[in-house]
């Protein structure tokens, strides 16, 4: 059996945070011909399950990077989640520094009420000025971002910490480069993390154990799926960890260079249902033989 791999943001979706009907015609012939389907993903599982309903699909759902595996029938069937010592030091420092960051639990994305208002005034600003390409299209990705489900706003990070929950995921944000690096190599140098980035305005902080490509790994097994067979479909540096592990690796026309660089294939970009571009492709070239 085959797998394919298929990350949402800047991948599956358009820039309207929608699966188009095209892709999701792609993705249920893939089913019907027998290839399992999984969306693997930053975003929590929650969120993802409010995606694929109202596009009427059913897959395996590798979510916040690889920290959990849901199966078709919403059971989680695997979670790796941070220690919580390490979620006091990385709040505490990025707390400290004034970031923007988010928390994914099993059960919400928790952010400060003001630090989230002040990201999102930072957002509208650059919106009112004469930005170029590349930086207008990154600031309308993090304004997307606060459309996810399951956000639940507290007042300080403290109150995060009371949770009796999960903790899988951190991520930081910022425009300033200089301070995303800084964030980038404060918490690289931690064995037991791994950071990836999703957008250039981001560091989103795991489990050293948790990525897209070990997530894979475990779902290829659970399910009798050759790698060497599979296809994973991605557009940033958070997807390389599966975009190498499978013998097909398909980089969005949208991605950058160094994506496209590690990969089998190119296809077109997330708005051109560069997604069911790609699948026709693979079902065409490496299935039906």
């Amino acid at each position: 059996m085959s797998l394919i791999a298929i990350d949402l943001d800047g991948t599956l979706l358009n820039h309207h945070n929608e699966i188009s009907e095209e892709n999701i015609r792609a993705i249920q012939y893939a089913q019907e011909m027998g290839i399992e389907i999984a969306i693997s993903t930053g975003r929590a599982y929650f969120d993802v399950k409010k995606i694929c309903e109202k596009a009427g699909l059913s897959t395996f759902v590798i979510g916040t990077n690889g920290a959990t595996i849901h199966s078709k029938d919403n059971k989680r069937i695997s979670a790796t989640t941070l220690d919580k010592r390490h979620v006091l030091s990385i709040l505490q420092w990025l707390d400290e520094r004034d970031y923007y960051y988010e928390v994914f639990t099993d059960k919400a994305i928790y952010a400060l009420k003001k630090r989230r208002e002040n990201f999102h005034n930072e957002i509208q600003r650059l919106k009112s000025t004469n930005l170029e390409a590349d930086m207008k299209e990154l600031v309308e990705i993090a304004e997307r971002q606060f459309d996810q489900f399951g956000y639940v706003l507290v007042e300080n990070y403290h109150d995060i910490l009371k949770q009796e929950e999960d903790f899988y995921n951190i991520l930081a944000c910022s425009f300033d480069k200089k301070k995303l690096k800084e964030g980038w190599e404060q918490f690289i140098e931690f064995d037991e993390l791994l950071v990836v980035s999703s957008a250039d305005h981001n560091i989103e902080i795991t489990n050293k154990n948790a990525s897209k490509g070990i997530a894979l790994e475990k779902l290829a097994s659970l399910t009798n799926s050759s790698l060497n067979r599979s296809m994973a479909i991605g557009d940033s540096n958070n997807d390389l960890s599966m975009l190498k592990r499978v013998g097909y690796g398909v980089a969005m026309g949208n991605a950058k260079d160094e994506i496209k660089e590690v990969c089998t294939a190119t296809t077109l970009k997330n708005d051109e249902n560069g997604v069911a571009h790609a699948i026709y492709r693979y079902l065409e070239n490496l299935v039906v033989q």
